[in-house]
């Protein structure tokens, strides 16, 4: 990274708005003489982001947050005030179980109990020794959230703004943009496979991000947050792509095999849909219907080329609703009726909960926490209670990581830098400052810097470190002192805190990227199986939850080395299992007996397959396999009605999906069946 790209326009303006927001946080904290104005200028940098939108949205869920965890100090500390022993542990209770709560919910609502449970740390842990003043010490830090997160959102608005939904649209384009390449290269097997999957699965991470990006939108002053639900509606419609996208490089396999001239025209048919060239849409509609026949499928070919043209109707009609949606967006008022037509839930109805991880991050939160303040207390050494907050807020902010232990120790390096940069300014340039202009200058010289390091994600954790730590470390006031003991026992308790958490961390929180992935995988799988067993058969659950984890793999798979068994897994593969097995055992409640029979023995064995880890469920799939070509085998002599002529075809599609490599069945021709008669 060079200079050019951190140090642009659009990063310093960022800075220089957040320092503004957090001069004026300061000037007015010690205008109205609150106890702690370096609290308002270090939560001005908390929630500081470079979309006004996102700053409105995270400054809401904070100041909520804070009211909760207030709320929460003004009952623990006077029914246990007699009881330091209980009060540490309720406050580490609470702290621990408002960190399992935020790591459920992945998007800025999270910061609601993730707030509640370090502001009691920061409220309440000093009334454990002296529980005098408990209202004011609340209201206080209430009233210096609340400041500083007025000033941040009215700057950010005011100056400069720059908003949610422009930014959002442009992301949201350069998806659609990437998946219509990976239409292409599917159609034209114009790249590697494990290129594609990869991408697929980098897509479904993106659709993720954008998903919970989306929050922001309606906090934000452009004109498209009257249309959050639009947008949700086409970013469901985006991920729908990610499968069709997998099964459409499955099929053009059979037909390959097949060289047939109905097969050589479907693979024409595909190349000509991915490239989507001008004025082709409603002839290659034409040409889909061409592909195949009524009545029920008589042979392997058919039974694929059914599967292509419903894969590849559905994927003109979901780019066709995308782009409709897309142009409703773009208009000023988009019309009522297309929010009524394309009207999306406001939450997905199968977003993964990683409650296993949760419990760990809440459990070496507790660890944390307990280890500290225990410290403290036997100790006795005042600045003890700085060691314990430090120790459980950091563990608290970097718990959604699998192992936050390298970005601590960056923060520990970021810290040691603040502390020296405090001192100098503490016992060398404030000293010599008369007037609050001359001391915003000075520290202008140093935050403004800092700050354009908030605006690069891959400095962000640099740039915060060195934003909040130097007005804590520097205790900002109206009157301005230097005590060196003061400072000296803050500055080794805050570094002690940081390198306690990282042993803490370290031995009860730390997982690999691997180990996740491999997790999530798992995850996956057992879904599929519940599935197959029928103890789980909702669609759109399915489909939103498995999307959901495969964006949350690949971030992690693309860590890992190439040669990772892990990385390799396919989970949008899955996804397309379970679709397929969700509607077979809705048609066959419409299918005769037999059809009905050979249908539960398919899903019973393919339960059994995916209960399975991969390297031992070869036995298992060749009995899946045999079920499965005995139930396309039955096709030709019981079809009756059109449901089971679907069920048919979705076993084939199955068939492809599982085990795209194998030998298809022959289904009997026409005159073979008459010589058995």
């Amino acid at each position: 990274m060079n200079g050019r790209s951190v140090v642009t326009t659009g990063n310093v303006i960022f800075s220089l708005k957040t320092f503004l927001a957090a001069m004026l946080a300061y000037f007015i904290a010690i205008r109205f003489d609150l106890p702690r104005p370096f609290w308002a200028v270090a939560t001005v940098y908390i929630v500081a982001h470079p979309l006004s939108g996102a700053i409105s949205s995270k400054s809401l869920y904070r100041l909520g947050g804070t009211l909760l965890g207030g709320a929460a100090t003004l009952v623990m500390v006077p029914n246990l005030v007699n009881e330091p022993i209980l009060l540490s542990a309720a406050i580490i209770a609470w702290v621990s179980a408002c960190t399992f709560m935020s790591l459920l919910d992945r998007t800025p609502r999270s910061y609601v109990p993730l707030l509640a449970g370090y502001t009691v740390l920061l409220a309440g842990l000093p009334l454990v020794t002296a529980p005098i003043n408990t209202f004011d010490t609340v209201v206080s830090r209430i009233e210096e959230i609340a400041l500083a997160i007025t000033c941040a959102s009215i700057i950010s608005h005011a100056v400069f703004p720059a908003h949610v939904g422009v930014v959002l649209i442009n992301r949201i384009d350069g998806w659609m943009a990437r998946a219509q390449k990976l239409l292409a290269a599917t159609a034209t097997d114009g790249t590697d496979e494990n290129h594609r999957r990869i991408e697929r699965q980098g897509l479904a991470a993106d659709a993720a991000d954008l998903r919970s990006f989306t929050v922001h939108l309606q906090y934000d002053g452009s004109r498209y947050r009257r249309a959050v639900s639009l947008v949700r509606s086409l970013q469901r419609r985006m991920v729908s792509l990610l499968p069709l996208l997998g099964e459409l490089e499955d099929l053009r396999r059979p037909l390959i095999k097949l060289h047939t001239p109905k097969s050589k025209q479907a693979l024409s048919l595909i190349a000509r849909i991915g490239s989507r060239s001008a004025n082709t849409m409603e002839s290659s509609r034409a040409k889909i219907d061409a592909l195949t026949s009524s009545g029920a499928p008589s042979s392997w070919e058919q039974l694929v080329l059914i599967n292509v043209s419903r894969s590849l109707r559905d994927i003109l009609r979901i780019s066709d609703e995308c782009r409709s949606l897309r142009e409703s967006i773009k208009e000023e008022n988009a019309p009522r009726a297309a929010r009524r037509r394309f009207a999306a839930p406001d939450k997905m109805q199968g977003e993964h909960r990683d409650v296993g991880m949760a419990l760990l991050s809440a459990l070496a939160v507790a660890i944390c926490l307990a280890t500290s303040t225990f410290f403290w207390i036997a100790s006795g050494w005042s600045d003890g209670m700085t060691f314990a907050q430090i120790s459980g807020v950091l563990c608290c902010l970097l718990a959604a990581m699998d192992d936050p232990v390298p970005a601590m120790r960056k923060f520990v390096e970021v810290t040691i830098g603040s502390v020296i940069a405090a001192f100098v300014y503490g016992f060398a340039i404030l000293p010599m400052i008369d007037g609050f202009v001359p001391l915003v200058a000075a520290l202008g010289l140093f935050l403004i810097p800092a700050g354009i390091c908030l605006a690069v994600p891959s400095l962000a954790i640099i740039g915060m470190g060195l934003c909040i730590n130097f007005p804590l470390l520097l205790t900002l006031q109206a009157h301005q002192t230097s005590d060196f003991v003061t400072f000296a026992n803050t500055a080794i308790a805050t570094i002690l805190a940081m390198v306690w958490t990282i042993v803490v961390c370290g031995i009860f929180r730390s997982v690999s990227a691997e180990t996740n992935a491999g997790r999530l995988s798992s995850v996956t799988r057992k879904h599929v199986a519940r599935i197959a067993a029928d103890r789980h058969s909702d669609a759109h659950v399915t489909h939103d939850r498995v999307i959901d984890i495969a964006g949350l793999f690949a971030s992690r798979a693309a860590r890992l080395p190439p040669t990772s068994e892990t990385s390799n897994a396919d989970l949008i593969r899955y996804l397309r299992v379970g679709l397929h097995m969700t509607a077979m055992r809705k048609l066959a409640d419409e299918a005769s007996i037999p059809i009905r029979f050979k249908t539960e023995a398919v899903l019973s064995a393919l339960a059994v397959v995916y209960d399975l880890v991969p390297a031992d469920r070869d036995e298992a799939l060749k009995n899946a396999l045999s079920r499965l070509d005995d139930l396309i085998l039955s096709a030709p002599r019981v079809i009756a009605v059109d449901a089971e002529r679907e069920l048919v075809v979705r076993a084939a599609a199955l068939r492809i999906c599982v085990a795209r490599d194998t030998d298809p069945p022959v289904l009997p021709t026409p005159s073979t069946r008459t010589a058995v008669a």
